[in-house]
């Protein structure tokens, strides 16, 4: 997905004048921006700031063989429940999206991948968000010891979740987080094209 502006759609775009903090809320800023548009309009939008997100597919086998997605499991209190999800989290500052990845997934799983390949990234709400979330797939993982190294209020519990019930929609959990939706998009699109 390219990132640039089409030529011949430049009537829709805004420029930004200025730009000014509203609030620091520790994981996101929110931020005034003032803009322009093509036509001479002037608005003044409220955006949420705030650094990268990774999302890791990682696959492994159960004990009965079959190919399963390594998720984790924690509550979210922005919808007042639990959610199952892929690994992920915030890309921290000097850190680029892949070891971002590398980090979360062994932090939050007690696994590390051999290589980490990106297969897409996205804008999770281009209309007030700023950030884009990557997603990575792992490749030849293996267990750390069991151990992992959670965030000071991360309470996360690891799941094994055959393929196939996710690709059959059957874990409701799952569905309820559309940061993970994104990323499951792009494994089944990157499986299809392989």
């Amino acid at each position: 997905m390219p990132d640039k502006t089409d030529a011949e759609n430049s009537h829709l775009d805004w420029t930004e004048q200025s730009r000014e903090p509203v609030l620091n809320a520790k994981i996101f800023d929110l931020v005034r921006s003032r803009r322009t548009s093509r036509d001479g309009r002037s608005a003044e939008f409220v955006l949420v700031d705030c650094a990268d997100w990774v999302n890791i597919v990682a696959i492994t086998k159960n004990n009965a063989g079959e190919d399963c997605f390594i998720l984790v499991r924690q509550y979210r209190p922005g919808g007042e429940r639990q959610t199952l999800e892929f690994p992920g989290g915030m890309v921290d500052a000097g850190e680029q999206p892949i070891e971002s990845a590398a980090r979360e997934l062994a932090e939050e799983t007690g696994y590390r991948a051999k290589w980490l390949e990106q297969i897409g990234k996205t804008n999770p709400n281009p209309a007030f968000m700023t950030n884009t979330v990557h997603t990575f797939l792992a490749h030849d993982i293996s267990p750390i010891d069991g151990r992992r190294n959670l965030d000071q209020n991360e309470i996360v519990d690891v799941e094994m979740v055959p393929v196939e019930r996710l690709a059959k929609q059957l874990e409701p959990d799952f569905f309820a987080h559309g940061v993970v939706i994104i990323a499951l998009y792009w494994y089944e699109h990157h499986v299809n094209l392989l």
